[in-house]
């Protein structure tokens, strides 16, 4: 279930979100439009305290309550707003399709060189559709890939890269930093884009501060429905099983277990989308033009 998936890119949830509303729409038995509505809105609270990190997630449940909304102003059948939600779910899937594909494009042009050293961690689609674009288009670029603890996605990301022809170096965390300065470029991705920095998994912070230091040029890489303010109370970083980190610590330590946190906009020379790459005050627009609506924007029971 989407709703438990930490070792998945931003993407995949996002299609594990999709995937599950589809399947509370096909077994909704709600009689009138305006219950099927409430029951929507209860489902899409919980999808958003299960991934308060993801923007996608917040987004997407923000489209699914325009179309309900849609609906109940037309006066339409429960049974009509439930094939419009459907439907509605299969164009979203396309439309995420084509825009981390549009946004690999760009970011395959930010490097001239024809084999470049590329920096990343954790597990992005974004990053990783960048990377086979890049090899697509007949270049050889070798990837630096961090382990990314304490689930060690980093390993998925080197794995694929391995699986395509793309050479592939796997690290601890700790170590991307000091060798950062043989990287052309850090990649990362994005859970959420905000309009002050970019929320992607731990250890990107770190990295960014790195490339800063070595003078190597950070991306991250996104779509544009990552966009979302930052006083969003509903957005948030969750902490997570602290036996993920020590499973059975003695009485005194208090393991502290947190996925994600924010890396400052003034860290990336911008942010990669479909059709650009937006800066730090095109970012900062960008995103406050993406307010969800305030039931979904409420805080949730976190």
């Amino acid at each position: 279930m989407f709703t438990h998936d930490r070792t998945s890119g931003a993407g995949g949830v996002a299609r594990g979100f999709l995937a599950a509303l589809e399947r509370f729409v096909g077994t909704d038995r709600t009689r009138d439009t305006p219950s099927l509505r409430a029951a929507l809105l209860a489902w899409l609270r919980e999808a958003q305290t299960a991934q308060p990190t993801l923007a996608l997630v917040h987004q997407l449940a923000a489209r699914a309550l325009s179309v309900a909304d849609t609906s109940v102003a037309r006066g339409d059948r429960a049974s009509d707003l439930r094939s419009h939600l459907a439907a509605s779910c299969a164009a979203e899937r396309e439309d995420l399709e084509r825009a981390v594909e549009a946004a690999a494009q760009v970011a395959a042009q930010l490097l001239t060189d024809k084999d470049p050293w590329i920096a990343t961690l954790s597990a992005s689609e974004a990053v990783l559709a960048s990377l086979l674009k890049m090899s697509a288009d007949g270049r050889k670029p070798r990837v630096l890939v961090a382990e990314s603890r304490p689930r060690f996605e980093g390993r998925d990301t080197a794995r694929a890269l391995a699986a395509a022809g793309i050479e592939a170096w796997l690290v601890a965390d700790a170590a991307l930093p000091m060798l950062l300065s043989h990287a052309s470029a850090l990649w990362i991705g994005a859970d959420a884009v905000t309009d002050i920095g970019v929320f992607n998994k731990i250890g990107s912070y770190t990295a960014a501060l790195a490339a800063r230091e070595h003078g190597v040029p950070a991306w991250a890489i996104a779509v544009r429905r990552k966009l979302l303010p930052v006083a969003t109370p509903s957005l948030g970083i969750a902490e997570m099983p602290a036996a993920e980190i020590w499973d059975g610590a003695p009485v005194g330590v208090k393991p502290r277990n947190i996925y994600f946190e924010m890396v400052p906009m003034a860290l990336l020379r911008g942010v990669v989308v479909e059709d650009s790459v937006l800066g730090a005050t095109e970012v900062a627009v960008a995103a406050k033009d993406r307010e969800l609506p305030a039931e979904l924007a409420a805080a949730t029971d976190r």
